[in-house]
């Protein structure tokens, strides 16, 4: 049994030392994900089709000519996308909106935003005029928005700390909810992958691990495996699932 393409979400990663923990909240929300970098993006939209995309944090800034971008034909795809920092700040630039160097040096931190609008983001989870504690690390700011944005919350440094574009499905939190510091960013994650992306919550972990296991399987047959093993979580990981699927026809060699 493998996973289904379409019932997951894409996470494209700007280069944030965070983005690992956006695929952890979202598989905690019982959502398939995977990871691919700004520059691949595209081909692992190809090859997923995926439900939905997150745009990741990372340290470049958009206000140089040759920082990182999300691929154009992301936004004309039809899927819910949400952008956290760095992606909320390439998405308002890409798509007509403007995004400027922080006058005041940044926003860094612990923060509070003030819910200005409702929207299906914070569906059974925030209300209009709450205030939120969430975690901020952001040296630029968006400063316009693009045509059919809207502001939905604020924060004493960022008047656009949260923003959305209803019809489109497109979202954009200046703030990291990924991180332990915003307690409810779990939950507006979940909230995206559920609730605006329309998945149902209910892939496992045992479940992934239950189709590799059919897959590798299938693949080898009756052939032999080497497996060179460092040690290491990844080569471990990958070593077990193999033994587990093939037994006796996997032989490991340590790699110091």
């Amino acid at each position: 049994m493998s996973v289904a393409p379409s019932d997951c979400i894409l996470i494209v990663d700007f280069g944030s030392q965070v983005t690992q923990l956006i695929a952890r909240r979202v598989r905690e929300a019982g959502v398939y994900s995977e990871i691919a970098p700004f520059n691949a993006a595209a081909a692992a939209f190809d090859r997923l089709k995926p439900a939905g995309i997150i745009l990741s944090g990372g340290p470049a800034s958009v206000t140089e000519a040759q920082s990182p971008r999300a691929p154009q034909c992301f936004f004309e795809a039809g899927l819910p996308i949400l952008g956290i920092c760095y992606g909320q700040q390439t998405m308002c630039q890409q798509l007509g909106g403007e995004v400027v160097v922080s006058g005041e040096g940044g926003e860094f931190g612990r923060a509070f935003v003030e819910v200005t609008q409702a929207s299906r983001l914070f569906d059974g989870l925030w209300t209009t005029g709450e205030r939120h504690q969430v975690w901020m690390s952001h040296g630029d700011k968006v400063t316009r928005l693009p045509q059919g944005f809207a502001p939905i919350a604020v924060s004493d440094g960022a008047p656009f700390a949260i923003t959305s574009d209803e019809a489109r499905r497109f979202y954009g939190v200046q703030f990291h909810p990924e991180v332990v510091h915003t307690p409810d960013g779990g939950r507006l994650i979940a909230n995206f992958a559920r609730h605006v992306c329309g998945l149902s919550g209910d892939w496992t972990m045992a479940e992934f691990r239950s189709a590799k296991i059919a897959e590798i399987r299938a693949q080898v047959g009756d052939g032999k495996v080497i497996c060179g093993l460092s040690g290491g979580v990844d080569s471990a990981v990958a070593a077990v699932l193999i033994h587990e699927a093939i037994g006796d026809q996997l032989t490991c060699v340590f790699v110091d």
